[in-house]
């Protein structure tokens, strides 16, 4: 494996890393079975409406990837040599902010609900208000990683590293919801945000760290 290569590599784990602790949080699938549940939707309409959401979550991340990738192209572009180094900085101190400032770091989108506000809310609404809330919403996290990716190896590579993390995103939220269907969600209730922000922010520091010593020159 080239030295090009592993860098990609790790960009790339580290987005999947990202997106499992995203796709793990209960407020990310619980909402899905607390709708399934008060609107006694079948397994077919749960698959259903859990995928359509997973897929418009996982294509704005991508969308809005594409537009970090370009953003680091053109750092890189401007800054030649020096731009792995500043992109290094960035992640470094993303890194440091969300672990300073959690409030920074947060998905606002969904939190974990009781059905409180199901029971006035027809169907039709309780969908539109998933899909707005969580396909519009994507993970803090990954953002800097694509920038940073399009830095070091070019906008290709980094938008390859954001349809994986996004791909992988739909297919574990797709499956929690639908295991946890069956009675296990319990399990998994006890990771928070803070699990999430620790992660993100450790990735960011590391893959920084590499960057701004010329890990991957």
């Amino acid at each position: 494996m080239s030295v090009l290569s592993t860098g990609v590599a790790g960009f790339l784990s580290a987005g999947m890393v990202a997106a499992v602790f995203h796709a793990l949080l209960p407020n990310h699938w619980f909402p899905f079975l607390a709708a399934a549940r008060f609107h006694h939707w079948t397994r077919r309409q749960l698959l259903t409406f859990t995928l359509l959401v997973a897929i418009a979550h996982a294509a704005v991340t991508v969308g809005l990837g594409l537009l970090m990738a370009l953003l680091g192209q053109g750092v890189a572009h401007f800054l030649h040599d020096h731009a792995p180094k500043a992109a290094g900085i960035v992640l470094v101190v993303l890194g440091a902010l969300f672990v300073i400032f959690p409030h920074l770091y947060g998905h606002r989108h969904i939190h974990h609900p009781q059905c409180e506000h199901l029971s006035n809310a027809g169907q039709a609404i309780t969908v539109a208000g998933l899909f707005l809330a969580l396909a519009l919403s994507p993970c803090e996290g990954l953002l800097p990683l694509f920038f940073a990716a399009a830095v070091q190896f070019g906008w290709g590579q980094a938008m390859v590293i954001a349809v994986v993390s996004s791909v992988l995103t739909v297919a574990l939220l797709v499956g929690i919801v639908m295991t946890a269907h069956k009675g296990w969600e319990r399990t998994l209730q006890r990771l928070s945000e803070n699990h999430e922000r620790w992660v993100a922010s450790g990735l960011l520091l590391v893959l920084g760290t590499v960057m701004l010593f010329g890990g991957w020159h």
